[in-house]
């Protein structure tokens, strides 16, 4: 068996890496995160902007160990037995991360927008070209006349 020194060497300096551990088990809580996230949406292809997104929006309005808590919380496999047990924050939080990456809004000051909505799960779902919330509005769904109320001529 032929060892590369790369190989050697990459194995004699991962005991000596102080927080190597840590970072491993951060890297594992990314991808649980990540993998929460695709449950929530319901879909295994979203855009990693997004994530990075959910998991910055997250932070800001639940705090910095929010992301830590929910991975903790509702760990692996299927979300809808993890959330059944889970309390009402963790419950919250999930609901807050569905809004998110179903319509892309985010609220900051008392004003909803939908900072992320090109990217959302709502939005690669349209056939139509001018989105709703986007053009003429603040938030998903809302148009600059309702349907059925435009002027009639």
């Amino acid at each position: 068996m032929t060892i590369s020194r790369r190989t050697f060497l990459g194995a004699l300096a991962v005991p000596l890496l102080p927080g190597f551990a840590s970072a491993q088990t951060l890297g594992g809580q990314e991808a649980r995160f990540a993998s929460i996230l695709h449950q929530i949406a319901g879909i295994p292809d979203l855009s990693p902007l997004l994530i990075r997104a959910a998991e910055s929006e997250l932070t800001e309005t639940y705090g910095v160990q929010a992301r830590s808590g929910l991975v903790r919380a509702l760990g692996t496999g299927p979300l809808a037995d993890r959330l059944a047990l889970a309390d009402a924050g963790v419950q919250e939080q999930v609901r807050f991360l569905a809004r998110l990456l179903y319509t892309g809004e985010v609220t900051r000051d008392g004003v909803t927008k939908a900072i992320y909505y090109p990217w959302c799960v709502a939005w690669r779902s349209l056939t139509f070209a001018t989105a709703p919330g986007l053009c003429s509005g603040p938030a998903f769904g809302h148009w600059a006349e309702a349907p059925g109320t435009e002027a009639r001529l």
